[in-house]
């Protein structure tokens, strides 16, 4: 029997002495080494997608007149937005536009020069997407005869899981604008757009 208490007391004092040393050890690790884990935020640079703006548009006014003709410009500078008709420039400020819808049937050119007649011979091909809250400074119309323009997204206005999307779908076919809609207050506008 003295003989068994004996051992059970060693036992009991080394798993004690192994577990102070244990807590010892850890706790001086801990202490003396900062184990920070840092977050690296991974920057997305903007994509810089290609858009296309048919030849024909309706701009609504806030004062319930409308106006029709091509969108040649967006100065977000001057808060304008040019139309061209019949050989006529006109100059709209944002502040009076509602919206600018683009007329289903009109021409629309793709950025490689080819056109676009949708829905007759062109479906979508691939849901509508809204961007919003798009700064004006990331839309740039680059020409205005063929209504192509580019507009840079980036986080925080689109997701970086949506941004890959969005670049996919841009490889192989073109983004035609619906719609368009600005916030003078936030200098930022939005646009509808359907993949073709």
């Amino acid at each position: 029997m003295k003989l068994y208490l004996k051992i059970f007391t060693a036992i009991v004092a080394l798993t004690t002495e192994i577990a102070a040393n244990s807590q010892a050890v850890t706790g001086q690790n801990t202490q003396k080494k900062n184990f920070l884990l840092t977050q690296t935020q991974v920057k997305v640079q903007p994509v810089a997608v290609s858009v296309a703006l048919p030849e024909l548009a309706d701009v609504s006014l806030k004062g319930g007149e409308s106006r029709s003709g091509r969108v040649t410009a967006i100065d977000p500078s001057g808060q304008t937005l040019s139309m061209q008709r019949s050989d006529k420039t006109l100059s709209i400020p944002l502040k009076q536009v509602e919206k600018v819808v683009f007329r289903n049937s009109a021409t629309v050119y793709r950025s490689n020069g080819q056109q676009i007649i949708r829905g007759e011979r062109d479906r979508p091909k691939g849901q509508q997407v809204t961007w919003n809250a798009l700064p004006f400074t990331t839309f740039t119309i680059k020409n205005a005869n063929q209504g192509q323009a580019v507009v840079n997204l980036e986080p925080p206005v689109v997701s970086p899981e949506r941004l890959l999307g969005i670049q996919s779908v841009a490889r192989d076919r073109q983004y035609v604008v619906d719609e368009m809609q600005f916030n003078l207050q936030q200098k930022t506008m939005s646009v509808r757009a359907t993949p073709y």
